[in-house]
């Protein structure tokens, strides 16, 4: 994706606007946004995916989730769950987050145990608690 569609993505995901539109079409563009990145992002993607787990919303970080743990996989997962624990954090239930991280250890759950296995022995609690949630699923 080249840099200005990308720019446009995150533009809509983020609801930046002139202000002339109803929250009913910002929230359907947002929406729209999502499905396209997770849609159409590619292996070149990731270091913005991974950008974007950063972002002050919480939607731009689980549109973010999906893509990159279908990319990334496993490997990703020290990432996703700090993006995870930030939504938690701020009162979220992060349930299209929940259902991303849930997907990939469908997808591979011998590599996402290997790398859950590594995480709960972490030394940052929040990380160890995120790793045996999703073992679990496992």
């Amino acid at each position: 994706m080249n840099d200005s569609d990308w720019a446009a993505l995150v533009r809509d995901l983020q609801n930046l606007d002139d202000g002339t539109r109803t929250l009913a079409v910002r929230v359907a563009v947002a929406v729209g946004a999502a499905e396209r990145i997770h849609r159409t992002a590619t292996p070149e993607d990731l270091p913005r995916l991974r950008a974007l787990l950063n972002d002050g919303s919480f939607f731009v970080r689980e549109a973010a989730a999906w893509p990159l743990a279908e990319l990334a996989g496993a490997a990703a997962l020290p990432e996703l769950f700090q993006a995870y624990q930030r939504g938690l954090d701020e009162g979220h239930d992060n349930d299209g987050f929940s259902a991303a991280l849930t997907e990939l250890a469908t997808a591979d759950p011998e590599g996402v145990r290997r790398v859950l296995e590594g995480l709960v022995k972490s030394g940052d609690p929040a990380m160890q608690e995120n790793a045996r949630w999703l073992l679990d699923y496992l």
